[in-house]
Parts: structure tokens; sequence; C-alpha cells
């Protein structure tokens, strides 16, 4: 008798899990539909800024350029002017 009422109990508990587990799916299957949806909303605004996201990185590398070039030019005129300096200390030791 005890027993039977035992195996009873967990028939009962396995009907009663088997229901939550099912219960747990449903909602995880929803959660999932939502999670879906934001993934697809973030990425379309992520793919609306690429426009925004290529005109600075063409913007930065214009200005790089730029500013190599200056400094390019800067350092060779400061390259030339002590070249100028040395060659007139050279005269100026060879004279003396």
């Amino acid at each position: 008798m005890l027993s039977d009422a035992l195996i009873v109990v967990v028939y009962i508990a396995l009907i009663v899990f088997i229901i939550m587990l099912t219960i747990l799916c449903i909602k995880l299957m929803g959660t999932l539909n939502k999670v879906d949806y934001l993934l697809d909303n973030v990425t379309k605004k992520a793919e609306s800024l690429d426009g925004v996201f290529d005109l600075i990185d063409n913007t930065t590398s214009k200005l790089n350029t730029i500013g190599e070039s200056i400094i390019g030019a800067l350092s060779s005129f400061v390259s030339k002017i002590m070249k100028r300096k040395r060659k007139n200390i050279k005269e100026e030791d060879i004279y003396e």
C-alpha cells in the first residue's frame, strides 16, 4: 500500500515537472523572439552609422596626410638651415 502511494506521488511529481518544463520552454521562445527583434534593431542602427564612421575615417586620413607633408617640409627646411650653419662653421675653422 505504501509503495503504491509512493509510485502515485512520483508519477504526479513527474507530470508537474513536465508541465513546468513545457511552460518554461514556451516562455523562453517568447524571450528569444524579443531578443532576436532587439538584435535586428541594433544591427539596423549600427549599419546606419557606417556612413558617419566612413566620413570620419576619410577625414582623419586626409588630415594625417596633410600633417605628414607639413612636418616633412618643416624638417627639410630645418635640415637645410643646419647644413648651412655647419658649412659656415667649417669655413670659419679653415680660415682661422
